[in-house]
């Protein structure tokens, strides 16, 4: 789902592509978010870049 987001792609696509409700997105994105300790898309997608620079 993060690779959907830093696509740039909108909630209600996302929603389409894996067959789930708008909502449904939302709830996972904030899960993410706190798990994460991210608070917006644009931060979400700078942690995912920098974890993947970190594993290479």
């Amino acid at each position: 789902m993060v690779r959907l987001v830093a696509n740039g792609m909108k909630n209600r696509v996302i929603a389409e592509q894996l067959k789930v409700s708008d909502h449904s997105i939302r709830n996972y994105l904030y899960r993410i978010f706190d798990k994460l300790g991210v608070s917006s898309r644009v931060e979400l997608i700078l942690y995912a870049f920098n974890q993947r620079d970190q594993n290479n």
